[in-house]
Formats: C-alpha cells, structure tokens, sequence
C-alpha cells in the first residue's frame, strides 16, 4: 500500500497526531510535574526543559525503529529481550509497567486535588473509573481529541494570563539542591513527555503513521510541548516564587490565588481535572501494549488475555488499576511523579540500549541518537531523588529474580508432570 503524501499527510498530522500526544503530554507534565522539578532545581528550572526534550526525542527515535521491527505491541521490551537478553527485558518491562502504575497514581491524586471540593476517595476511585471506561469502549480520537487539548490549552492560557497580569510579592528563591539539579529536574520533567509512544507505537492501527508524518510530527510535538511547559512555568514561578512552587500540592490553582484570581480556582480546578483524566486513559493504553508482549512471552497469567466488550484486556487494566488506587493512600503526586519518571527512564535507557544494536547496520544518526538516548535517560535517572531511586533499584532487584522464580517453578511442575512414570498412572 503506497503511503500518504502531500497535503494528506500534513492533515493527518494535524487532526490525529498532534492532539493525541499533546493532550498526553501537557495533561501530565504541566499539572504535575512542574512543583517536584522545582523543589529540585529551583530557578534553573527552565534550563531543564529542553534536557528533557532532547531525552524525549531520542527515546521516542527508539521506540520508532523499534515499533517498525518487531510491530507496535510491546516493541522496546521485545526489542530488549532479544538483542539483550532475557533478564534486561524482564527489567525493562518491570520498570516499564510500574512507572505506569506510579503515573497511574500520580495523575489520580493530581486529579483529586484539583477537584473544587477534594474528596479523600476521589484519588482511589478515579483508575477504577478509568478501566470502567476502557471497557466500555470509551477512546479519546478525532473531535474529542481536538476538545482534550483545547480544554488543556485554555486552562493554562487562563492561569499563565493571570500570573502575567500582576506584579508578585516578593518571595524567597529554592538553592538548586548540588550539581545536578538541572538533570534531576530535567528527570521529573521528562515524565510529562513520554506521550511520545501514541505516536511511534500505537497499538490500534488508525493511530499508526508513515515515515513521513513521523519525521514532521514528532519534532513538531516535542518541541511545542516543551515550549509551553516552559511557558507555564516561568509565568507560576513569577507569581509563586520557587520556594512557594515547591511547596505547593496545586500550583495553578495558588497561582490563581497568588494573582488575586481566586475567583477563578473553581472554574479552572474543574477543567484541570477533568484535562487530566483522560491521561489516565492513555496510561493504560501504553501499560496494555508491554502487558500484552508479557503474555504472549509467557511470562504473565493467560488470564490477562480475557477481554470486555471493547476488545480491552480488563483483568490486566484491573490488575494495574488497583494497585495505583492503593499507592494512591501512601503516596501524593509529588512523590509519585519522581518514582514514575525515575523507572519509565531505566526503561528508556534499556529501549535505547537495545535499538543501538537493532540498527548497527544502519544509518550512524539513529544509532548515535540511540546512545544519545540511553546515555541521558541513565544521567536523569542516576540525578534523582534518593527515595525514588531506592524504589526503581527494588524494582530492578525484584522483578527479574521473582519472574525467574516463578518461570522455574512452572517449568518444574511441568517436568515432573511430563517425566512421571506410566505405572503411577496405572496404580491410580
């Protein structure tokens, strides 16, 4: 089949790629993750955006090469386990999936705070909403994509305005916490910018595009996305100050009530919450590709392979849903945004290791982006705070050791079933 071209391919871009990532992208990174990289960096902050960006786009290169390869489901853990072997796949899965279940956690409790009245539940519900959703079919494409990214848009437009309209009171200023405060904000800000994989590897084949819209979408949409965090955060930061920034578990809405908008928190606080539930949709969607490659792999129950109404994997969904719902009782969005972007980066840097050597026999620009890649995603990771690496390295330890143990056992119950004598079968 020829690929599009010409005018086609442009509209494509702008009526299924752009709102797909963008509204991903913004509807995490501004609401979250702009107070942890701040309590880390401070007023270098904005230095660490286009660190992020830049790690982004490399991630993203892999996961292109990578989804071309070996198909859209699972791609970079594939990738992984076969030109790796099979313990740094189990790893990158591991990480993978659980710094889904920590977005998962982190957008939920955003999510609630943002609420005009909070309710303590509200966080615990909302990923069980979210697979009630999926289930039923509910998908965020075409017009309702379009309306995602307005809504997103508007509500920063709004907050930005007011923080630019009038003069702050003086505020004290966060000291960058060492030497590598910018990457370790640089880390955190990347978490808002790996709805990349909508893009490069969408599992549901009207969301899949040609070289051509890739090579114009993914630039266009990484760097629009990090022009408006940067945006939205210099203009918080004015009206905020970092010290107060840091501190806050709402920032747009003390923003407001910084610029004396207060009026406004209401209205604003609605509209964010509701911008930042269908990223909760699109979580699961990733999750679900590197849930499915598990299955097929053997290395997750068959039961994940059961499906509702939708055609969606809902045990697996479940399974992810309720384990976010109850971090969400331990842990506020400022602790799980950290730990979420500390594993999705050992897990990019595993994709990137892995698509240096699925393209040694190509071209030196995606192979030098590759080890670009991975050579980021280890200095984000490694600049850290401490509690969400302690988490990342359980990770790292437990998974590949508890999925072998498990793979072991099974493959003992089935020797012994296989090798049992015929007599034994006769004295039965």
């Amino acid at each position: 089949m020829a690929e599009r071209s010409g005018p086609s391919v442009g509209s494509t871009v702008v009526r299924r790629a752009a709102p797909l990532a963008l509204g991903a992208m913004l509807g995490a990174g501004v609401f979250l993750g702009v107070a942890p990289a701040v309590s880390i960096a401070g007023p270098w902050t904005p230095f660490a955006v286009p660190v992020a960006v830049v790690t982004a786009w490399c991630a993203a290169s892999a996961t292109r090469h990578q989804a071309d390869s070996y198909g859209p489901t699972g791609a970079g853990y594939a990738c992984v386990r076969d030109k790796l072997g099979v313990v740094p796949g189990r790893i990158a899965a591991g990480t993978g999936l659980f710094g889904h279940v920590a977005a998962l956690t982190a957008v939920a409790g955003a999510a609630a705070r943002y609420l005009p009245t909070p309710q303590p539940l509200a966080a615990v519900s909302f990923p069980l909403l979210a697979v009630l959703a999926s289930t039923a079919g509910l998908r965020i494409r075409g017009l309702a994509g379009w309306l995602w990214l307005a809504l997103t848009i508007a509500v920063l437009g709004v907050v930005t305005a007011a923080c630019l309209a009038i003069t702050p009171v003086d505020s004290p200023s966060v000291s960058p916490q060492g030497p590598l405060a910018v990457s370790g904000a640089a880390g955190v800000l990347f978490f808002g910018l790996v709805g990349f994989e909508r893009l490069t590897a969408a599992a549901d084949r009207t969301d899949r595009y040609p070289a051509a819209v890739l090579d114009r979408a993914l630039p266009a949409v990484l760097l629009a996305a990090g022009v408006v965090l940067t945006v939205v955060l210099v203009a918080v930061s004015y009206q905020l100050g970092s010290a107060r920034l840091a501190l806050s578990p709402a920032p747009l809405l003390d923003a407001l009530r910084a610029a004396d908008a207060a009026a406004l928190t209401s209205g604003v606080g609605t509209a964010a919450a509701l911008a930042m539930s269908p990223v909760l949709l699109a979580v699961l969607e990733s999750a679900r590709s590197t849930g499915a490659a598990l299955v097929s792999d053997g290395e997750l129950p068959v039961l994940s392979r059961r499906a509702g109404p939708a055609g969606t994997p809902y045990p697996f969904d479940l399974v992810l849903a309720v384990v976010a719902a109850s971090l969400t009782l331990f842990l506020g969005p400022e602790q799980a945004v950290p730990i979420a972007a500390c594993c999705l980066l050992v897990h990019y840097a595993l994709v990137n290791a892995a698509a240096r050597v699925l393209l040694l026999d190509g071209g030196k620009l995606p192979r030098r982006t590759a080890c670009l890649g991975m050579g980021l995603s280890v200095i984000l990771a490694m600049s850290m705070p401490v509690p969400a690496m302690a988490v990342t390295l359980a990770v790292v330890v437990l998974v590949p050791v508890t999925a072998g143990a498990i793979r072991r056992s099974r493959g003992f119950e089935r020797s012994s079933h296989h090798e049992r004598p015929p007599e034994e079968h006769d004295v039965r």
